[in-house]
């Protein structure tokens, strides 16, 4: 039972780790996932943990790379194939032999096998890992674009030169023909199979969508079933799974182009399952990593108290010889496809952004246990070895690649996204307030825009008591007024008051609060109707609207209108709140009391909501938003990430819509009962 635990903690790691980055952007997410990781290895259930490395890479490694694949643009892995060639096999095999030759001259207590293998690993790049904050400014996309296609196929490249350097290490000889063949025999056989199977699924799945069965779970489970047959069936005969495994996601991802608007809701889902699965599988090799860290180093340690700082160095000496031959690399012997204005600084970027990532983590658990040579060379040295590049890399990459891509201010990256959505939204409720005909609807679209503004921001709860405070004795006046000039009776007056009480309890008190209202409406309801179904209507309607209604119902059955006297109330309320936040802007804690005001009202006061009427002025409201985004694309305010950013908010309120549309309108009609 504790071991069903052990996945959901790993998936909890996850997530507070991508919480914590997003607060602590300077500090790189895979370095958080670690340090969460050492944090969980204090756990009982996580000491001295170990696992199948071979079905870590079947269950983690080939999904990653099989989504990384098929995201891939297929137009500039053709372009740009000199430079895959070049970068993904050439470079790999240079850098394997040049960092083995020069770190084993420097420290020959580590076999030269071993050193080709320990650069094997940490040679594959993950520009996935620096991705994030590499490239804000677009006129670097073509070294962007150079790494992401070079991240697929070293992948394979450094696995099998692993695979050959630990043979070599383990039969004790070596053969460069027979090292040749058997590379040629696992990365063509591998192709080959990825194709061959990619080519099949497409088959399956292009005859899915002509008969109508394209549906989200079918085709998006066969999906994901691909990567696991390619590594399987390929692996099976002895050829790189792993190359199998980006091919057939390179087939998949041509189909995927080739759907274009066919089969969109397919697509959106395929898309966010595969966003969501590739974010967890991440998070979850650096947390295992994290985890096994400390065992690590505390075996480490009991060797010798110098053993650390020698492997340190090490892993040190690894990186710069690999940086070195990655930078000169880049410079001479990479084909840029368009001239570039600084081409040394174009290298400086994609050495550094080539940073050691997942697959080098996930290419280190699969070192062998029967490396265990002397107390230097063992597979945990050789682990601690590699995470250290690992760690250096993505911390280098952090600090130094943004500020080489910093863009030049201009218009469009002065005022973010988030300024820019702003103003669309502002446009959107400005052309709804226009709506005089249907004010109900128009005020319901309006404040759904308008919470949209305060999404991100912290609510102030004191701050938000004490305006909700002073509504209530700006409210309390009025009525006090209303009866001072016998406006209203004695009776209303005293009910109306007991009504406010009870409304201002709900929006400041506490669950328990909430729970207490509940039983006590539903009481009433029964007590005075003596009818089951409304009070379990009452009991899970929130008190907010049960109070409401149950006011309403009280004062109609003794013929007196609180409708009139709520009016007088929140027009109070409305002109208290104006002239004392006159000038101000409008905090969340002012939204809030605003919006249960006018809810209120409109509730109370107005009629039931059309929903015909309401979902065409939110379509007026998405039509202002497109427009404003067609004109500032048209006068050259904004570049086309902020345009895509701008269009993808649109169609997710969109979407939101379509999906949540009775949520704006359900609650405004008031429930009648009658004695």
């Amino acid at each position: 039972m504790v071991e069903t635990f052990f996945p959901i903690i790993l998936l909890v790691g996850v997530v507070a780790s991508i919480m914590i980055q997003n607060h602590i952007k300077a500090i790189p997410l895979p370095i958080v996932f670690i340090v969460v990781g050492m944090l969980f290895s204090m756990l009982p259930l996580y000491q001295h943990f170990t696992f199948d490395p071979t079905l870590f890479l079947f269950l983690i490694v080939a999904p990653f790379l099989y989504n990384d694949a098929q995201s891939a643009s297929r137009y500039w892995i053709g372009r740009g194939a000199i430079n895959i060639f070049s970068l993904s096999i050439m470079l790999v095999i240079f850098t394997v032999i040049g960092v083995g030759i020069v770190v084993h001259s420097i420290f020959s207590i580590i076999p030269l096998a071993l050193v080709i293998a320990l650069s094997a690993i940490v040679t594959p790049t993950d520009a996935t890992s620096v991705s994030a904050f590499s490239f804000p400014n677009k006129n670097l996309q073509i070294p962007y674009i150079i790494l992401q296609n070079e991240s697929l196929f070293n992948d394979a490249t450094g696995f099998v030169t692993l695979n050959i350097a630990v043979a070599m290490y383990l039969s004790g000889t070596f053969s460069i023909g027979a090292a040749l063949v058997a590379f040629l025999i696992e990365f063509g056989g591998g192709l080959l199979f990825g194709v061959i199977i990619g080519v099949i699924i497409h088959a399956i799945r292009s005859l899915l969508i002509s008969l109508g069965d394209d549906s989200p779970l079918v085709m998006v489970s066969i999906e994901m079933i691909v990567p696991f047959i390619a590594y399987f069936v390929a692996d099976g005969f002895g050829f790189s799974g792993i190359l199998a495994v980006v091919a057939a996601g390179l087939i998949q991802g041509s189909e995927n182009d080739n759907l274009q608007l066919t089969s969109s809701r397919m697509q959106l889902v395929r898309s966010n399952a595969w966003e969501i699965i590739e974010q967890a599988l991440t998070g979850v090799i650096f947390i295992l990593l994290g985890i096994s860290l400390p065992t690590i180093i505390i075996g480490i340690l009991n060797t010798g108290h110098n053993l650390l700082f020698l492997l340190v160095m090490i892993a040190l000496s690894i990186y710069t010889v690999k940086f070195v031959i990655r930078l000169l690399w880049t410079r001479y012997l990479v084909w840029m496809h368009i001239p570039s204005a600084s081409r040394w600084k174009d290298s400086w970027i994609m050495a550094l952004s080539g940073a050691s990532g997942t697959i080098s983590l996930a290419l280190a658990f699969l070192l062998p246990k029967s490396i265990n040579e002397n107390s230097v060379v063992n597979r945990n040295s050789m682990i601690f070895i590699i995470s250290v590049v690992i760690i250096v890399s993505l911390t280098i990459a952090a600090v130094t690649v943004p500020k080489l891509t910093r863009p030049k201010k201009n218009k469009d990256l002065i005022k973010p996204v988030d300024k820019w959505v702003r103003e669309m939204i502002m446009v959107a409720m400005n052309t709804v307030r226009k709506e005089k005909e249907h004010q109900v609807e128009s005020d319901i679209v309006v404040d759904a825009l308008s919470q949209q503004l305060h999404a991100h921001k912290f609510v102030n709860r004191r701050e938000r008591h004490q305006i909700y405070r002073f509504a209530y004795k700006a409210e309390i006046n009025a009525v006090n007024e209303l009866l001072s000039e016998k406006k209203i009776t004695q009776d209303e007056h005293k009910y109306y008051l007991e009504f406010l009480a009870l409304s201002f309890k709900t929006v400041t008190g506490g669950p328990l609060t909430n729970l207490l209202l509940r039983f006590r409406f539903g009481f009433n309801i029964g007590k005075l109707y003596r009818d089951i179904n409304s009070v379990q209507e009452m009991f899970l309607t929130s008190p907010l609207l049960a109070e409401q209604f149950y006011w309403v119902n009280q004062f109609e059955s003794h013929d007196e209108d609180i409708m009139s006297i709520e009016k007088v109330g929140f027009d109070a309320v409305m002109s208290a709140l104006k002239e004392k936040f006159h000038g101000q802007s409008v905090s969340l804690e002012l939204h809030d009391v605003r919006s249960f005001y006018r809810e209120r009202h409109r509730r109370m006061y107005q009629s039931t909501p059309n929903p015909k009427i309401f979902y065409q002025l939110f379509l007026e409201a998405f039509h202002a938003e497109f427009e404003f985004l067609q004109n500032t694309i048209r006068d050259g305010k904004i570049g086309m990430d902020t345009a895509e950013a701008l269009q993808e908010h649109i169609i997710y309120d969109q979407m939101a819509l379509i999906q949540n549309d009775s949520v704006y309108t359900q609650n405004y009609e008031i429930k009648r009962y009658d004695k």
